[in-house]
């Protein structure tokens, strides 16, 4: 009595251990088939298999990768290495919109168009301090300076994406850009610094830089005042000629420190400032 028992006692724990080696085993050989290059996959049972699946229909990462990992594994690996390479900024992006640039850090915009969130007024002006939503977005808005190398080059509008340039000056006989030295001009070309430069008139003057450079129109001028002219460009109480006629003798000027436009006389003085 007492050998039967000890023989059925070793037929359990015989049987105890062929399972857990079987559960071992079957763990062993799905592991190996969802890790391993080549080898066989679970199927539909098989989480790999459906996440590479799924990854596929979405058009994410590639079957291809270095070192090949096997074409599920490769999938997996190069969505999740993936990186956007945006080159916009936030400045770009309407203000509260959500976007990725170049890396995976979600960013928000902070680009602020009309009627979205200020009611009287597209952007900014020199007036209004303290600023309250009835009278302007900000009190400033911040240009940049663009690293294309251009000469004369003063900031870039991030509202517009016009560029200005700095003042142009007339260097014993040559128009020059300058940061803070201005002459006066007149439009057409009788001026006494047009006619000392080669009898340039305003519109000529920009041209005359090369670059693409050109005489930005009124509203160009105009849209520069709202978008922060006055607290990004040099001397912005300057009245500035434009490319836009008022008359056969009178051309519109616009000062850019509170973006009041007038005709005036085409053979006046007046400061240019061109733009691309």
């Amino acid at each position: 009595m007492t050998k039967k028992l000890s023989i059925n006692r070793f037929q359990y724990s015989a049987g105890i251990i062929l399972l857990i080696m079987a559960f071992s085993l079957g763990i062993w050989v799905r592991a190996y088939g969802e890790q391993v290059g080549g080898s066989p996959e679970s199927g539909s049972t098989s989480y790999i298999s459906s996440l590479s699946t799924s990854l596929l229909s979405s058009g994410y990462g590639s079957d291809s990768a270095s070192p090949d990992w096997g074409a599920s594994w490769n999938r997996i690996k190069t969505s999740a290495q993936w990186v956007p390479n945006g080159t916009v900024t936030a400045a770009d992006v309407m203000s509260g919109k959500k976007f990725y640039n170049s890396s995976r850090t979600e960013q928000t915009g902070t680009l602020l168009v009309a009627g979205s969130s200020c009611p009287t007024q597209e952007y900014d002006d020199r007036y209004g301090a303290p600023v309250t939503p009835t009278t302007n977005c900000v009190n400033n808005s911040d240009w940049t300076v663009p690293s294309d190398g251009i000469v004369g080059t003063e900031k870039l509008d991030t509202r517009s994406g016009l560029i200005w340039s700095n003042l142009i000056f007339n260097d014993a006989g040559t128009p020059t850009f300058r940061p803070s030295n201005n002459s006066n001009w007149s439009w057409d070309a009788s001026g006494t610094a047009n006619v000392a430069v080669g009898n340039l008139s305003a519109i000529a003057l920009c041209t005359s830089m090369g670059d693409g450079w050109r005489l930005p129109t009124q509203k160009e001028l105009m849209q520069a005042y709202i978008d922060g002219a006055y607290f990004n460009l040099t001397q912005p109480s300057n009245w500035f000629w434009s490319a836009t006629t008022n008359s056969s003798t009178s051309k519109w000027v616009v000062q850019l420190s509170d973006g009041y436009t007038s005709g005036a006389y085409y053979q006046n003085n007046s400061q240019v400032r061109c733009v691309r």
